[in-house]
């Protein structure tokens, strides 16, 4: 895509921004990040720490070791603890 084909393209995009009611936005992992939440695949992130499997629905409601887990890591606030939005949760 040309400079000219994005520039078309994000006029259009604006025009329907600006002619809706609501707007919602998906991203990913990394605009959390920025704001001092691990992601959960990269080095250093949750995974590391904690085996997925264990947080998969169903180990959750047939073992309580897995449920411990989940609670010690909400509990110590190793998803959200301090975080605090950044400019792009604003935008």
């Amino acid at each position: 895509m040309d400079n000219q084909d994005l520039e078309a393209l994000a006029e259009k995009v604006a025009d329907l921004i600006l002619n809706s009611q609501k707007v919602v936005v998906f991203t990913g992992a990394g605009v959390s990040t920025e704001s001092g939440i691990p992601d959960f695949r990269s080095p250093g992130g949750i995974w590391e720490r904690f085996d997925p499997d264990d947080f998969t629905y169903q180990k959750f409601v047939s073992n309580p070791e897995s449920r411990r887990k989940q609670w010690q890591m909400l509990r110590e606030g190793l998803l959200t603890g301090g975080a605090v939005p950044n400019p792009t949760h604003y935008a």
